[in-house]
Protein backbone atom coordinates (compact mmCIF):
# COMPACT_ATOMS: atom_id res chain seq x y z
CA UNK A 1 0.00 0.00 0.00
CA UNK A 2 2.86 2.36 0.79
CA UNK A 3 4.52 1.55 -2.53
CA UNK A 4 1.24 2.24 -4.38
CA UNK A 5 0.89 5.55 -2.53
CA UNK A 6 4.44 6.52 -3.46
CA UNK A 7 3.99 5.64 -7.13
CA UNK A 8 0.77 7.70 -7.22
CA UNK A 9 2.65 10.65 -5.70
CA UNK A 10 5.33 10.11 -8.33
CA UNK A 11 2.69 10.30 -11.06
CA UNK A 12 1.55 13.62 -9.63
CA UNK A 13 5.13 14.89 -9.48
CA UNK A 14 5.63 14.10 -13.18
CA UNK A 15 2.55 16.20 -14.02
CA UNK A 16 3.73 19.03 -11.73
CA UNK A 17 7.17 19.05 -13.37
CA UNK A 18 5.68 19.19 -16.87
CA UNK A 19 3.19 21.95 -16.04
CA UNK A 20 5.78 24.01 -14.18
CA UNK A 21 8.22 23.75 -17.07
CA UNK A 22 5.57 24.81 -19.59
CA UNK A 23 4.33 27.64 -17.36
CA UNK A 24 0.84 26.25 -17.00
CA UNK A 25 -1.21 28.05 -14.35
CA UNK A 26 -3.06 25.02 -12.98
CA UNK A 27 -0.17 22.99 -11.62
CA UNK A 28 -2.13 21.25 -8.88
CA UNK A 29 -5.47 20.90 -10.65
CA UNK A 30 -6.82 20.01 -14.07
CA UNK A 31 -7.19 16.77 -16.01
CA UNK A 32 -4.12 15.06 -17.39
CA UNK A 33 -3.71 15.08 -21.17
CA UNK A 34 -1.30 13.90 -23.82
CA UNK A 35 1.34 16.57 -24.57
CA UNK A 36 1.11 15.73 -28.30
CA UNK A 37 -2.55 15.26 -29.23
CA UNK A 38 -3.91 17.19 -26.19
CA UNK A 39 -6.63 14.59 -25.53
CA UNK A 40 -7.66 14.03 -21.93
CA UNK A 41 -6.37 10.74 -20.57
CA UNK A 42 -8.68 8.10 -19.12
CA UNK A 43 -8.12 6.31 -15.83
CA UNK A 44 -6.62 3.29 -17.59
CA UNK A 45 -3.94 5.58 -19.06
CA UNK A 46 -3.01 6.90 -15.60
CA UNK A 47 -2.27 3.79 -13.55
CA UNK A 48 1.24 4.41 -12.21
CA UNK A 49 4.00 2.30 -13.80
CA UNK A 50 1.64 -0.29 -15.34
CA UNK A 51 -0.04 2.05 -17.84
CA UNK A 52 3.35 3.01 -19.28
CA UNK A 53 4.35 -0.66 -19.52
CA UNK A 54 1.07 -1.88 -21.04
CA UNK A 55 0.98 0.97 -23.55
CA UNK A 56 4.66 0.31 -24.34
CA UNK A 57 5.59 3.88 -23.60
CA UNK A 58 3.14 5.39 -26.09
CA UNK A 59 0.02 7.55 -25.93
CA UNK A 60 -3.18 5.48 -25.96
CA UNK A 61 -4.68 7.83 -28.56
CA UNK A 62 -2.06 9.12 -30.99
CA UNK A 63 0.70 6.58 -30.39
CA UNK A 64 3.27 9.29 -29.69
CA UNK A 65 6.16 7.98 -27.60
CA UNK A 66 6.09 8.96 -23.92
CA UNK A 67 9.43 9.46 -22.18
CA UNK A 68 10.58 6.66 -19.91
CA UNK A 69 11.28 9.19 -17.16
CA UNK A 70 7.57 9.22 -16.29
CA UNK A 71 7.65 5.53 -15.40
CA UNK A 72 11.02 5.79 -13.67
CA UNK A 73 9.82 8.70 -11.55
CA UNK A 74 6.76 6.73 -10.42
CA UNK A 75 8.86 3.64 -9.70
CA UNK A 76 11.54 5.56 -7.82
CA UNK A 77 9.00 7.40 -5.68
CA UNK A 78 7.24 4.14 -4.84
CA UNK A 79 10.51 2.49 -3.82
CA UNK A 80 11.50 5.56 -1.79
CA UNK A 81 8.23 5.55 0.13
CA UNK A 82 8.64 1.84 0.80
CA UNK A 83 12.19 2.41 2.08
CA UNK A 84 10.93 5.19 4.35
CA UNK A 85 8.23 2.90 5.72
CA UNK A 86 10.75 0.14 6.43
CA UNK A 87 12.92 2.68 8.24
CA UNK A 88 10.07 4.33 10.18
CA UNK A 89 7.56 1.49 10.41
CA UNK A 90 4.43 2.97 11.99
CA UNK A 91 2.38 -0.27 11.94
CA UNK A 92 2.87 -2.89 14.64
CA UNK A 93 0.98 -6.16 14.84
CA UNK A 94 0.83 -9.11 17.21
CA UNK A 95 -1.34 -12.10 17.92
CA UNK A 96 -4.62 -11.25 19.61
CA UNK A 97 -4.80 -12.30 23.25
CA UNK A 98 -8.51 -13.12 22.87
CA UNK A 99 -8.10 -15.20 19.72
CA UNK A 100 -4.61 -16.22 18.53
CA UNK A 101 -5.97 -16.72 15.00
CA UNK A 102 -6.37 -12.95 14.66
CA UNK A 103 -3.77 -10.18 14.56
CA UNK A 104 -3.99 -6.99 16.56
CA UNK A 105 -2.73 -3.86 14.82
CA UNK A 106 -1.41 -0.70 16.42
CA UNK A 107 -0.03 2.56 15.02
CA UNK A 108 3.10 4.26 16.27
CA UNK A 109 2.23 7.95 16.15
CA UNK A 110 5.85 9.21 16.40
CA UNK A 111 6.96 6.94 13.54
CA UNK A 112 3.91 7.98 11.51
CA UNK A 113 4.86 11.63 12.00
CA UNK A 114 8.42 10.93 10.89
CA UNK A 115 7.17 8.98 7.88
CA UNK A 116 4.83 11.78 6.76
CA UNK A 117 7.57 14.38 7.14
CA UNK A 118 10.20 12.43 5.23
CA UNK A 119 7.69 11.31 2.59
CA UNK A 120 6.89 14.96 1.87
CA UNK A 121 10.58 15.83 1.89
CA UNK A 122 11.40 12.90 -0.39
CA UNK A 123 8.75 14.09 -2.84
CA UNK A 124 10.42 17.50 -3.10
CA UNK A 125 13.87 15.91 -3.46
CA UNK A 126 12.71 13.60 -6.26
CA UNK A 127 11.01 16.50 -8.04
CA UNK A 128 14.24 18.54 -7.86
CA UNK A 129 16.26 15.50 -8.99
CA UNK A 130 14.27 14.95 -12.19
CA UNK A 131 13.70 18.63 -13.00
CA UNK A 132 17.41 19.42 -12.79
CA UNK A 133 18.32 16.20 -14.62
CA UNK A 134 16.05 17.06 -17.56
CA UNK A 135 16.29 20.85 -17.70
CA UNK A 136 19.48 21.69 -15.71
CA UNK A 137 17.52 24.05 -13.53
CA UNK A 138 16.19 23.95 -9.94
CA UNK A 139 12.95 25.95 -9.64
CA UNK A 140 12.19 27.92 -6.49
CA UNK A 141 8.69 26.39 -6.53
CA UNK A 142 10.32 23.16 -5.32
CA UNK A 143 13.34 24.30 -3.31
CA UNK A 144 11.81 27.10 -1.21
CA UNK A 145 8.84 25.06 0.14
CA UNK A 146 11.27 22.21 0.82
CA UNK A 147 13.51 24.56 2.85
CA UNK A 148 10.50 25.78 4.85
CA UNK A 149 9.38 22.18 5.46
CA UNK A 150 12.89 21.14 6.56
CA UNK A 151 13.09 24.02 9.04
CA UNK A 152 9.64 23.18 10.42
CA UNK A 153 10.57 19.51 10.74
CA UNK A 154 13.80 20.32 12.56
CA UNK A 155 12.03 22.61 15.03
CA UNK A 156 9.23 20.08 15.67
CA UNK A 157 11.34 16.95 15.99
CA UNK A 158 14.41 18.64 17.46
CA UNK A 159 16.74 16.89 15.04
CA UNK A 160 18.88 18.47 13.80
CA UNK A 161 18.90 21.18 16.46
CA UNK A 162 18.42 24.79 15.39
CA UNK A 163 22.11 25.63 15.76
CA UNK A 164 23.14 22.78 13.48
CA UNK A 165 20.43 23.77 10.99
CA UNK A 166 21.58 27.40 10.99
CA UNK A 167 25.24 26.47 10.60
CA UNK A 168 24.41 23.94 7.88
CA UNK A 169 22.26 26.35 5.91
CA UNK A 170 24.83 29.15 6.11
CA UNK A 171 27.85 26.93 5.41
CA UNK A 172 26.47 24.87 2.52
CA UNK A 173 24.55 27.77 1.02
CA UNK A 174 27.64 29.95 1.35
CA UNK A 175 29.78 27.24 -0.25
CA UNK A 176 27.69 27.36 -3.44
CA UNK A 177 27.28 31.14 -3.24
CA UNK A 178 31.06 31.52 -3.25
CA UNK A 179 31.31 29.34 -6.37
CA UNK A 180 28.54 31.36 -8.01
CA UNK A 181 30.30 34.67 -7.29
CA UNK A 182 33.78 33.48 -8.31
CA UNK A 183 32.56 31.96 -11.59
CA UNK A 184 30.01 34.73 -12.22
CA UNK A 185 27.32 32.11 -12.58
CA UNK A 186 29.22 29.91 -15.05
CA UNK A 187 29.84 26.92 -12.75
CA UNK A 188 26.54 26.71 -10.90
CA UNK A 189 23.17 28.44 -10.87
CA UNK A 190 21.18 30.16 -8.18
CA UNK A 191 19.12 27.01 -7.68
CA UNK A 192 22.22 25.17 -6.45
CA UNK A 193 22.67 27.81 -3.74
CA UNK A 194 19.15 27.19 -2.45
CA UNK A 195 19.71 23.44 -2.72
CA UNK A 196 22.78 23.87 -0.51
CA UNK A 197 20.68 25.71 2.07
CA UNK A 198 18.12 22.88 1.91
CA UNK A 199 20.82 20.26 2.50
CA UNK A 200 22.13 22.18 5.50
CA UNK A 201 18.82 22.78 7.27
CA UNK A 202 17.55 19.26 6.56
CA UNK A 203 20.63 17.34 7.70
CA UNK A 204 22.52 19.78 9.89
CA UNK A 205 26.06 20.95 9.28
CA UNK A 206 27.81 17.60 9.91
CA UNK A 207 25.57 15.26 7.90
CA UNK A 208 25.04 18.03 5.34
CA UNK A 209 28.80 18.13 4.78
CA UNK A 210 28.77 14.34 4.39
CA UNK A 211 25.99 14.57 1.79
CA UNK A 212 28.01 17.21 -0.06
CA UNK A 213 31.10 14.97 -0.16
CA UNK A 214 29.06 11.94 -1.30
CA UNK A 215 27.32 14.00 -3.99
CA UNK A 216 30.58 15.38 -5.38
CA UNK A 217 32.21 11.96 -5.23
CA UNK A 218 29.38 10.33 -7.21
CA UNK A 219 29.35 13.26 -9.64
CA UNK A 220 33.09 12.94 -10.21
CA UNK A 221 32.85 9.21 -10.90
CA UNK A 222 29.93 9.62 -13.32
CA UNK A 223 31.63 12.53 -15.11
CA UNK A 224 34.86 10.55 -15.44
CA UNK A 225 32.98 7.58 -16.92
CA UNK A 226 31.21 9.88 -19.38
CA UNK A 227 34.54 11.39 -20.43
CA UNK A 228 36.16 7.98 -20.90
CA UNK A 229 33.20 6.69 -22.93
CA UNK A 230 33.14 9.97 -24.89
CA UNK A 231 29.54 10.67 -23.96
CA UNK A 232 30.68 14.07 -22.74
CA UNK A 233 33.56 16.50 -23.14
CA UNK A 234 35.19 18.90 -20.70
CA UNK A 235 32.82 21.60 -21.93
CA UNK A 236 29.65 19.53 -21.48
CA UNK A 237 27.32 20.99 -18.85
CA UNK A 238 26.27 18.34 -16.32
CA UNK A 239 23.52 18.98 -13.77
CA UNK A 240 24.86 18.96 -10.21
CA UNK A 241 21.51 18.65 -8.46
CA UNK A 242 20.89 14.93 -9.05
CA UNK A 243 24.27 14.02 -7.52
CA UNK A 244 23.64 16.23 -4.49
CA UNK A 245 20.14 14.77 -4.03
CA UNK A 246 21.65 11.27 -4.17
CA UNK A 247 24.07 12.30 -1.44
CA UNK A 248 21.21 13.70 0.65
CA UNK A 249 19.11 10.53 0.35
CA UNK A 250 22.10 8.28 1.13
CA UNK A 251 22.85 10.39 4.21
CA UNK A 252 19.22 10.37 5.33
CA UNK A 253 19.28 6.58 5.55
CA UNK A 254 22.92 5.76 6.33
CA UNK A 255 24.47 9.02 7.51
CA UNK A 256 24.89 8.06 11.16
CA UNK A 257 26.18 4.60 10.21
CA UNK A 258 28.75 6.13 7.85
CA UNK A 259 29.72 8.71 10.47
CA UNK A 260 30.22 6.04 13.17
CA UNK A 261 32.26 3.88 10.80
CA UNK A 262 34.43 6.84 9.76
CA UNK A 263 35.09 7.99 13.33
CA UNK A 264 35.85 4.46 14.56
CA UNK A 265 38.21 3.86 11.62
CA UNK A 266 39.88 7.24 12.13
CA UNK A 267 40.32 6.71 15.86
Amino acid sequence: MVFILGSAIGSFLSVAIYRLRHHEKKILFGRSMCPSCKKQLKWKHLVPIFSWLFLRGKCGYCGQRISVHYMLLELLTGISFLALFLNWNFVDFSQSIVNPDYLSYAFSVPNLEYFIFYALMMSFLIAIFFYDLMYQEIPDQFSLPAIALAIAGGLIFGSPDWISMALGGVFLGGFFLLQFVVSKGRWIGGGDIRLGVLMGVLLGWDLGLMALVIGYLIGSIVSLVMLITRRATRKTAIALGPFLITGVVATMFYGNTIMDWYLNTLL
